[in-house]
This record gives C-alpha cells, sequence and structure tokens, in this order.
C-alpha cells in the first residue's frame, strides 16, 4: 500500500515583481510582503497555488492545466507567482490577491481545485490553511473525532474555571450584560411558554395540535434563539477589517468560551425547566431501553443551535444543518447503545457476584448501584459528545 504524501511539506510563496524576488515562508514574517501590502494600500494577502504539489516522484505526472484552473478565480487584482516545496524544490504556479477573507479564500482555493494555500497581514506572520477545516491524515476517522473530543472536554473544562471571565467574555464579544440577561430572561419565558402551551394541548388529539406541537418542539426553542444571537455575534465579527491570524484567533476564543459556556448552560437550564413541567418527548426505543429526557433533548438543542449560528447563507443553513441532525442521531443511539452495553454488563456483574457470595444481594442495594452506573455512563458518552460539539464550535469563532 502506498505510503500517503506528507501534507505538512515545508513550503514557501515566491513572486517577482520589478525585478525583484519576494518571499514569504508560513510561520515567518516577511518584510518584503509588508511592503508589498502598504504599496498596495492593502492588510491582508491570499496566495493561491493553481496546482497540488506531489512530491518529487510525481513531478511528470500529468494534473491539470493551471491556465484553466485561472479561469475559475473570481475578477480582480491578482499577482501571478508560485508556491515552491523547500524540501525538493518542485514548484507549481499561482496567484496573489489582496484583502479576501480567509473563508472566502478557502471558498476559491477548493473551487480552483487546490488543497491548500497561504494567507497573511501586516506585520504578522504568514499563515497556511487547508481548503478543508480539520484537515490532517485521518480528517475522517474515528481516532480523529476521538481527539477532537477530548481535546474539546479539556478545553471547556479550562473555560469553566475561567467562568468569572463572563462579563468581559460578553463585552469583549461586542454585546452588553444588559442584552445577556435580557436573552436569558426570554429563553427561560419562551421555555414556559411553550411548556404551558403543551401540558393546554395535552389531551388533544387533533391535525392542527400535531402542528403546533411540532413547530413549538421544546427543546429546539432556546437552541434557535440563543443560535440566533450567536450568529449575530459572529456576522459583527465578519465585518472586521481582517481576519485574526492564529495567534489572535487564540486569544479571542479565550474571551469568548466563556461566554458560549454561559449560553449552553442557558440551554442545559431551559431544557430543564421543560422537563420539570413534562413536556420534552423521550427517546425510547424497545431493544435498547431508555434515553433520560434531559440528556437526549439538550444534545438536540446544541446540535441544532451550531447549524444556525454557524451558517453564513440559506446553502450552507441547509447542509450544516442536514449534518447536525445526522450527529444528533449518531449521539442519541450512541448513548442508548451505551446504556444498553451497560445494563447487560451490570446484569452480568450481578449474576456473578450472587454465585460467589454467601448471602442474598439486597434488591435495594442492587437498584441504588445499577442507577448509579448508569448515570455514570450516561454522563460520559453525553460529555464526549459535547466535546466534540465544542470542538466544532471552537474552530468556527476562530475563523480559521
Amino acid at each position: 500500500m502506498p505510503k500517503k504524501k506528507n501534507k505538512h511539506q515545508p513550503v514557501e510563496v515566491r513572486l517577482r515583481i520589478d525585478g525583484l524576488e519576494l518571499v514569504a515562508e508560513p510561520g515567518k514574517r516577511s518584510a518584503d510582503f509588508d511592503r508589498l501590502l502598504e504599496r498596495n494600500k492593502a492588510k491582508s494577502f491570499v496566495f493561491i497555488p493553481l496546482a497540488n504539489l506531489r512530491g518529487k516522484k510525481r513531478h511528470k505526472r500529468s494534473r491539470p492545466d493551471p491556465i484553466s484552473r485561472k479561469k475559475k478565480l473570481p475578477e480582480g487584482n491578482w499577482l501571478d507567482g508560485e508556491l515552491r516545496n523547500s524540501a525538493d524544490g518542485e514548484t507549481v504556479p499561482g496567484v496573489l490577491g489582496f484583502d479576501i477573507r480567509r473563508r472566502d479564500a478557502r471558498e476559491i482555493a477548493a473551487r480552483v481545485g487546490v488543497k491548500q494555500f497561504v494567507w497573511g497581514t501586516h506585520g504578522a506572520p504568514a499563515e497556511r490553511h487547508f481548503t478543508r477545516l480539520f484537515e490532517d491524515d485521518d480528517a475522517y476517522s474515528w481516532d480523529s473525532a476521538r481527539r477532537r473530543a477530548i481535546d474539546g472536554l479539556k478545553d471547556a473544562y479550562v473555560t469553566a474555571t475561567n467562568i468569572r471571565q463572563l462579563p468581559r467574555a460578553v463585552e469583549e464579544s461586542q454585546t452588553t450584560m444588559r442584552r445577556f440577561r435580557q436573552l436569558v430572561f426570554l429563553v427561560l419565558g419562551l421555555a414556559l411558554a411553550a411548556g404551558f402551551l403543551q401540558m393546554l394541548l395535552l389531551e388533544t388529539r387533533n391535525w392542527f395540535t400535531t402542528i403546533v406541537r411540532v413547530a413549538i418542539y421544546p427543546p429546539v426553542i432556546p437552541a434557535v434563539l440563543v443560535g440566533v444571537y450567536l450568529r449575530a455575534l459572529m456576522k459583527k465579527a465578519d465585518a472586521q477589517e481582517r481576519d485574526f491570524t492564529a495567534a489572535e484567533a487564540e486569544r479571542n476564543w479565550v474571551l469568548v468560551a466563556p461566554h458560549l459556556l454561559a449560553l449552553w448552560g442557558l440551554c442545559y437550564v431551559a431544557v430543564l425547566v421543560l422537563t420539570w413541567l413534562q413536556v420534552v418527548p423521550s427517546a425510547d426505543l424497545p431493544f435498547l431501553g431508555r434515553t433520560s429526557g434531559v440528556s437526549t433533548s439538550f444534545i438536540v438543542c446544541v446540535w441544532t443551535l451550531l447549524p444556525i449560528a454557524h451558517s453564513r447563507d440559506v446553502n450552507s443553513l441547509f447542509s450544516s444543518g442536514v449534518e447536525s441532525g445526522i450527529a444528533a442521531l449518531a449521539s442519541i443511539f450512541t448513548i442508548k447503545v451505551s446504556l444498553y452495553v451497560t445494563n447487560l454488563v451490570t446484569d452480568v456483574i450481578w449474576r456473578i457476584a450472587a454465585g460467589l457470595l454467601p448471602f442474598d444481594i439486597p434488591d435495594a442495594l442492587q437498584r441504588v448501584i445499577s442507577s448509579i452506573v448508569h448515570f455514570g455512563a450516561e454522563v460520559f458518552f453525553v460529555a464526549v459528545l459535547l466535546g466534540y460539539a465544542w470542538s466544532r464550535t471552537r474552530q468556527q469563532f476562530m475563523r480559521l
């Protein structure tokens, strides 16, 4: 089986302007490119190669014509250059443009058909990015998903220890504590109103009440409100003069994260209120058992929130919505399977213990211990799944 080519090969961008050669390497600041930005009165640049680097042994392999790929670029002032592999000297042609948002650059690179691009801003090191987020050798493998879930849990824990930064985080998120409190009252108020309305319609069975129940499905209410709130914050951030560099994005996330954690907590409280009003639908399958309404509804809430907060247009809303819907169903199914397996293992342990011990184990003690194990397993898997969702949200807010 052939070995995968290294996606982290050292590269550099080269331009020739007025007989002078300008060089920029990812991870390093280039004074030449700073002067180029000043000369063009621009704040950032993006370099998009017109072909993929293939490695020294693949130089002669046929590849798409760079000229035809250049026709896929949007109109603008594009400068010709080349991307060079510093390790083996391979070069591919490319173009450099100014003041193009990083997300737009990713879309352009994907349209052109290349896997990477280089982005930079005045006074900061150039950055190398891939056209797909989370680009690595096992981008869609189980190990990759598990790693992101664990990293998300660790980051959420660090954020929880810094929750005292919430007022500052809210202010840095370009809103105010007064508006944040208004959101809290609005979410909880509508959750209560929807809960009471569901209770009034509980005994009614006709097409109208069915439509009403679907339209005001309780866990979706806090998710939609919080998602719209986050979308508004992200739109304000998108209006900045330029993207964050990687270092700036990391610092920004430290301030945004407490705000996001508080919003997730708000969704959870809303779900608890709806559960207390006994209007949260249960997730029950005959052969797998019952999942807690709180866990199921909170997962639905989180995965409904993400596409609303992340989408930039109708197409991205639907695409991310389908992805989140699948993730929510997979999350709920994973929890139910884990609880089913936990019950089986617990029953086996009790039977073994009953055969070894000279006395009968009280039924009350068995129920207490089984409940603790059952609850612990559910909390663990919910935490892992939310860690994955947290990791996804972090990438979006850092706008890499």
